[in-house]
């Protein structure tokens, strides 16, 4: 009897630990055109953000309007997500001859850059247990 107690434990904690999963829900608003593609990047903590260290990336087709995106079982912590309308499909930000990009770019919490990086903490968006649901959204800067 122990030893089916035992099993029956174990299937519960591997159900639950499969049953809940955090989730961010990411829309992108105001994309101009259908050009292109959208490269997005998720990055945990801000040592990985200012290394260009990503934690996940996600390429989808660009739509005129606005592109929703799911990131799934993060763990507890700090996020930022950045990323940027490839309308050329080139794989890279396009800048101008001052290092000003060209093509649209955002970053989660509709953050804006002030002649540089974007503020870490402007950003910043906290998962705060496994089965959190984070929603943030943000809208092209073109």
């Amino acid at each position: 009897m122990k030893k089916l107690t035992r099993i029956l434990m174990v299937i519960v904690a591997l159900t639950s630990t499969f049953t809940q999963a955090s989730e961010v829900s990411f829309e992108i608003n105001g994309i101009k055109s259908d050009a292109g593609k959208i490269l997005i990047q998720l990055f945990q903590g801000k040592d990985n953000y200012e290394s260009g260290n990503a934690e996940s990336a996600l390429i989808v087709k660009a739509k005129t309007g606005s592109v929703t995106v799911n990131f799934n079982e993060l763990d507890e912590g700090e996020y930022i997500i950045r990323f940027f309308h490839d309308e050329n499909s080139n794989g890279k930000l396009e800048t101008n001859l001052f290092g000003a990009p060209v093509e649209g770019y955002g970053f989660s919490n509709n953050a804006k850059p002030d002649f540089g990086p974007v503020n870490y903490s402007a950003a910043k968006f906290v998962v705060q247990s496994r089965d959190d649901k984070v929603t943030n959204s943000a809208s092209v800067i073109y």
